[in-house]
């Protein structure tokens, strides 16, 4: 809790970059090394789903149907974020198989923890978005 300007909150830290295609609100994002729009490592996509991605390091924080600006939130509590399923609170978060989500961190995953779930309002935690609850890791990219 910061209490710097007087509102007690989780700091959060935000970053606008290029993303390359379609992304959903709530999606976890990679630095897309393919890309060089504003220089390599300057531009995200949705996490393909396709194996663990070390370089998972936000949450989109809007809905884009096409390639474009990007608001990604890159550190603190963000309580909209994608999960494939149940978790436990305080569990450790990696990108998983399914593309924009993440889900419980196993010892055998290739990537670092992109962050930490806290909970949902109650609903499943399988559900898109809405109401999961996570701490996302400053990976300190940006």
């Amino acid at each position: 809790i910061d209490g710097v300007d007087g509102d007690n909150n989780f700091p959060k830290k935000f970053v606008t970059l290029y993303c390359t295609g379609a992304v959903t609100k709530g999606d976890w994002v990679v630095i897309d090394l393919a890309d060089t729009t504003n220089g390599r490592g300057a531009s995200v996509k949705q996490y393909a789903g396709s194996s663990l991605d070390a370089t998972a390091f936000g949450i989109a924080t809007e809905t884009k149907t096409a390639a474009g600006n990007l608001v990604v939130q890159t550190a603190g509590l963000c309580d909209f974020a994608n999960m494939t399923g149940s978790v436990a609170a305080g569990a450790a978060l990696a990108c998983d198989t399914t593309a924009g989500k993440a889900s419980a961190a196993a010892g055998g995953d290739a990537s670092s923890p992109c962050g930490i779930y806290i909970t949902s309002d109650g609903s499943s935690a399988s559900v898109d978005a809405a109401t999961n609850r996570v701490i996302i890791a400053d990976q300190g990219y940006f």
